[in-house]
C-alpha cells in the first residue's frame, strides 16, 4: 500500500499506460514497460508531481529512441576487397542501333583514333575478326562494314574498355583470363585496347559464357571473371550477329585493323 500521493499517481499512470494505443510505434515501443523497470522507477520518483512528470516524460523519449534506433534496418554496405567498385553501364543493344556510316565507304582506320579492336581465335576460324571502335562513333563489324553508333552507346563502350586496363596481368598466353568449362579448346576472344599514350595493350578471355564465370584458374584475389569483362565481352559479340565465316563484305579493311593492334 503507497500512502504517498505522488506516488500514487505515478504507480496508477505507469501501471495503466498502455503504447499499444499508437500504431505508429515499433511493437518493441509498444509494449508494456517491464514490471523491474516500473518499480525502479516509482522507488526513485520524487514526492512533487511536476519534476516525476518531468522524469517520466524524459525517461519514455529515451525508451522510445532507443528502440526506434534499434528496429531501424541498416542500408546494404557495398564493399569490395582491396578493390575500387565499378559501375557498369547496361548498353545491350547497342549493334542494333548503329546505322550505316554516311561516310564508310571512305573510312581509313588509324591507330590514334582506335578506341578497342577484338580479334578471335577459335578452332574453326583462327584468325577471326569481331569488331573495332574508333574515334568519333565509328564501329566495323565482323563483316568489315562500317557502321555508326549511337553516341551514348559509344561512351559507355569507350568506357568499360578503359576501365579493363586496370585489371591485373593473368601471366598467361595472351593474357588470357580462362573461363572454367568440361569441354578443352574453348574459343579466346582477344581485346586491344588503346591508352592515351598510345600504347595497345592485349587481354583475353578464353571461354567466354553468357552464364559461366568461375575461372579455371585464379588471377590475384579473382576466383570468377571481372564483371567488367563479363560485360563488355558480353556486349562485343552483338558485332557478330547473323555473320558466317566468309561473308565478310571489307577483307581489306579487315586487314588493315588486324595490321594496327598485331604490330
Amino acid at each position: 500500500m503507497c500512502n504517498d500521493p505522488g506516488r500514487s499517481t505515478w504507480l496508477g499512470f505507469a501501471t495503466t499506460a498502455n503504447l499499444n494505443t499508437d500504431t505508429h510505434l515499433p511493437a518493441a515501443v509498444r509494449a508494456p514497460l517491464p514490471w523491474p523497470v516500473l518499480v525502479l522507477l516509482v522507488k526513485l520518483a520524487p514526492v512533487s508531481p511536476k519534476p516525476l512528470l518531468l522524469a517520466l516524460a524524459a525517461f519514455f523519449g529515451a525508451y522510445f529512441l532507443f528502440f526506434r534506433s534499434a528496429s531501424t534496418p541498416f542500408g546494404p554496405t557495398l564493399r569490395t576487397e582491396g578493390r575500387t567498385t565499378m559501375t557498369i553501364p547496361s548498353v545491350s543493344g547497342w549493334y542494333a542501333r548503329t546505322t550505316p556510316h554516311p561516310n564508310g565507304a571512305d573510312f581509313v582506320p588509324a591507330r590514334d583514333k582506335l578506341v578497342f579492336a577484338v580479334l578471335l581465335n577459335a578452332p574453326a576460324d583462327p584468325e577471326g575478326f569481331t569488331a573495332a571502335l574508333f574515334r568519333p562513333d565509328v564501329a566495323v563489324d565482323a563483316r568489315g562494314r562500317v557502321l555508326q553508333v549511337k553516341s551514348d552507346d559509344f561512351a559507355a563502350l569507350t568506357g568499360l574498355s578503359g576501365q579493363v586496363g586496370a585489371l591485373p596481368d593473368t601471366g598467361s598466353f595472351m593474357n588470357a583470363w580462362r573461363v572454367a568449362h568440361d569441354r578443352t579448346s574453348q574459343k579466346i576472344d582477344r581485346l586491344f585496347v588503346s591508352s592515351a599514350d598510345g600504347q595497345i595493350k592485349e587481354t583475353s578471355v578464353q571461354g567466354w559464357h553468357p552464364e559461366q564465370k568461375k575461372l579455371k584458374d585464379a588471377v590475384a584475389d579473382y576466383e570468377e571473371l571481372p564483371p567488367v569483362l563479363h560485360e563488355l565481352f558480353g556486349y562485343i559479340q552483338e558485332a557478330r550477329t547473323d555473320y558466317k565465316r566468309g561473308e565478310e563484305e571489307n577483307k581489306s579493311l579487315i586487314s588493315q585493323i588486324k595490321a594496327i593492334v598485331e604490330n
